[in-house]
């Protein structure tokens, strides 16, 4: 089966995951949510592969596809680990507009191996945009937020997302997918709208 007919059979009979999704104050939204293509990227900020699609190809993504309104793209935080609940706090207190800019800042320069400097960063990052939170990194504090409950809600459903990237495409999962510019070239040819066209 060729590259095409595979990604097509995969998003036309692929079901999606019976999982609740996070909610909207957690996630970062990207264009027109009515766009014939509706990606929603689930991600980790010690996630590499994320990290490293993010730096080489969204600026791309975001210019080619999505200012174009090809394409809407959603960010969707899995928290499987401490530095993305802390990320998702920081989120949940930033407009929709600074919740692009932390998220662009903090991607940009995050230390995947290091994530204590990448604490600091997202506190500078909240600093910077005048909603600072001092206490991000104590345990006690953390573990009174919402964010903090809402990530072992999200943990403890049945089915969740066990690898990172997945995607979720017009409402079907596909586990373990890059959404790379190739990908979403061969769903646009799948769909009949050519980044060409």
């Amino acid at each position: 089966m060729n590259k095409s007919l595979m990604i097509f059979a995969l998003i036309f009979s692929c079901q999606l995951t019976a999982f609740e999704k996070l909610s909207d104050a957690y996630l970062v939204q990207y264009g027109n949510s009515q766009a014939e293509l509706r990606i929603v990227q689930y991600f980790s900020f010690t996630c590499p592969h994320c990290v490293a699609l993010f730096r080489k190809q969204f600026q791309q993504i975001k210019e080619d596809y999505i200012e174009t309104g090809k394409v809407s793209w959603v960010f969707h935080p899995v928290p499987m680990d401490l530095l993305t609940v802390q990320g998702m706090d920081c989120l949940s207190k930033l407009s929709e507009r600074e919740k692009k800019i932390f998220l662009e800042a903090i991607l940009e320069e995050l230390f995947i191996d290091q994530p204590k400097l990448s604490l600091q960063l997202m506190q500078k990052g909240m600093e910077v945009l005048g909603k600072p939170i001092k206490e991000l990194q104590e345990k006690a504090y953390l573990a009174e937020t919402a964010a903090f409950h809402d990530s072992f809600h999200f943990l403890k459903q049945d089915q969740i997302i066990e690898a990172l990237p997945s995607v979720d495409v017009n409402g079907k999962f596909l586990s373990a997918q890059v959404p790379d510019i190739d990908f979403i070239e061969e769903l646009l040819r799948t769909t009949g709208r050519s980044h060409e066209n």
